[in-house]
């Protein structure tokens, strides 16, 4: 099988799931995130400690980036159990020594959240999901999705690697045309 999705916490509602072939596009939407994320038309939102956390490149800049969008929302789908969801998503970049601040996804009409996996060298930094019991520690794979309720804090402790550690930070609420 090319892809599967499984409950990771038996209280909490967090989930993997992983794809063999987005892992596959991960070296073209790395290659494609350099050539684009510096370009004019590139929002960047988020500034703490020196870096952007959120940086909104989209199919218009990577194409590719459909495949992911079709692959997470079917997912989406599955988890909440409704075929009307839609997604909006960034890429989160972190060299060396950055990490991503505890927060939350819930500002808005967000049903889930998520986060894909593009680059995660070792000891590039584990993502801490804080349940109603306790912090859920988890150190993700390239190719994998970890889905999560947006109400729910979570960080990414600091990137003790030399080298870049790529993410995807998903919000998925419910399509306001259908």
């Amino acid at each position: 099988m090319n892809s599967s999705l499984k409950k990771l916490h038996a209280q909490a509602e967090i989930y993997t799931a992983t794809s063999e072939p987005l892992k596959q596009l991960n070296p073209l939407l790395l290659e494609r995130f350099y050539e684009h994320y510096q370009d004019e038309d590139v929002v960047r939102t988020h500034l703490f400690n020196g870096r952007y956390e959120n940086i909104y490149l989209n199919e218009q800049h990577i194409p590719e980036l459909a495949q992911l969008r079709q692959q997470a929302c079917q997912w989406a789908n599955l988890i909440l159990g409704t075929a009307q969801i839609d997604m909006g998503y960034w890429f989160n970049y972190m060299p060396a020594g950055a990490v991503t601040t505890a927060h939350r996804h819930d500002d808005d009409d967000e049903l889930l959240s998520a986060a894909y996996y593009i680059s995660v060298p070792e000891n590039s930094g584990d993502i801490i999901i804080q349940t109603a019991d306790e912090p859920v520690r988890i150190t993700p794979k390239a190719g994998s999705f970890i889905f999560f309720k947006p109400d729910m804090i979570h960080e990414v402790t600091e990137n003790l690697s030399t080298q870049d550690r790529f993410s995807i930070g998903i919000n998925f609420g419910r399509r306001l045309n259908l």
